[in-house]
């Protein structure tokens, strides 16, 4: 309120010089007096104003993980956030699919591409899961006696409506499971559609050679990209075998379940660029808070190193079986 108030005292005060010029306007006094005020003052404003306001940013990086093993490709009992999403995924990949190999010895190549695919749906669940219901949204990450979560504060602002549907046969068509109609009858209250800020442009690029994706949602007021790139992908499950009671390390040549079972590392990056000229605008906020809250969400849903601190902190409290899943 304080701020209207100077700035309207500011029109006032221009106003009335103003009139005072036009109604002066045949003195050249006058009329040079306010030019050179006017000019020194819109000087003086863009010189300031090209100093301090600079382009604002914002950025977070984190390795995403999927396990899984033979015969099936299926995701190992290991708890995660979005385990049971990966689990509605890879029910589907047809046997036909599946590498022929010796049984003995799981085709990693294999798993790092289905599973880019499974965490792409598994992603796109989570935005129209958690903006169905608008996007002018709050979240903030809060801990639990469960772990910890996301607490939503929603406002009714209308925005951009767009089915799942519409999102995935627009900007995922190759996705092997969304191919097979996955997410498409899902109910709107359960993520069947989604809300985004008004006039938001949405595109998307999908590198499958390379397991890369990259969507870019563009607002009035900033520019969101979420990247997914593969990072690595290895035979066995490093740390993780001692709760399996599996051995640490794979010997050249050795059979045993280490073989059967593997593990592939994505890297997730969401940078935000916020436009310039808007930055102080009223309605910056707003979007800055729909940006925010949709990295939150995805962090806190896929981070491996939040979900490796939280495991570590159940295998001490708990033991192994805490980490297991059902």
């Amino acid at each position: 309120m304080t701020k209207i108030i100077l700035i309207a005292l500011s029109t006032l005060l221009v106003s009335i010089i103003i009139a005072y010029s036009w109604f002066n306007r045949d003195s050249d006094r006058v009329v040079l007096t306010l030019v050179t005020a006017m000019t020194l003052g819109a000087l003086g404003f863009i010189t300031k104003e090209s100093i301090s306001n600079k382009v604002e940013t914002f950025k977070t990086e984190f390795p995403v993980v999927a396990f899984y093993g033979l015969p099936e490709y299926r995701p190992l009992n290991i708890k995660l956030p979005y385990s049971f999403d990966l689990g509605m995924a890879t029910q589907n990949i047809c046997p036909e699919d599946i590498p022929k190999g010796d049984g003995e010895h799981i085709d990693i190549d294999f798993g790092s591409k289905i599973y880019f695919d499974a965490l792409t749906y598994s992603i796109v669940h989570t935005l129209f899961k958690n903006f169905s219901n608008g996007w002018n949204v709050k979240a903030k990450r809060v801990s639990t006696p469960s772990g910890e979560s996301i607490s939503w504060q929603r406002s009714d602002d209308k925005g951009k409506e767009i089915t799942v549907t519409e999102f995935i046969d627009t900007y995922f068509p190759s996705n092997y499971f969304f191919k097979q109609g996955m997410l498409k009858d899902l109910p709107e209250v359960f993520g069947g559609k989604a809300i985004f800020p008004p006039g938001t442009k949405i595109t998307s690029e999908v590198n499958k050679d390379f397991n890369q994706l990259s969507i870019t949602f563009e607002t009035d007021y900033l520019t969101l990209v979420l990247k997914v790139n593969k990072s690595s992908s290895s035979v066995g499950i490093g740390e993780y075998s001692k709760s399996f009671g599996l051995p640490s390390f794979i010997t050249a040549g050795e059979n045993n379940d280490n073989n059967k079972i593997a593990n592939s590392v994505y890297s997730m990056e969401i940078s935000g660029t916020q436009k310039v000229l808007l930055n102080g605008h009223p309605e910056m906020k707003k979007h800055r808070n729909w940006a925010n809250s949709l990295i939150e969400s995805l962090e806190t849903t896929y981070s491996y190193t939040l979900i490796r601190e939280r495991h570590i902190r159940l295998i001490q409290l708990y033991g192994h079986d805490a980490i297991k899943g059902l």
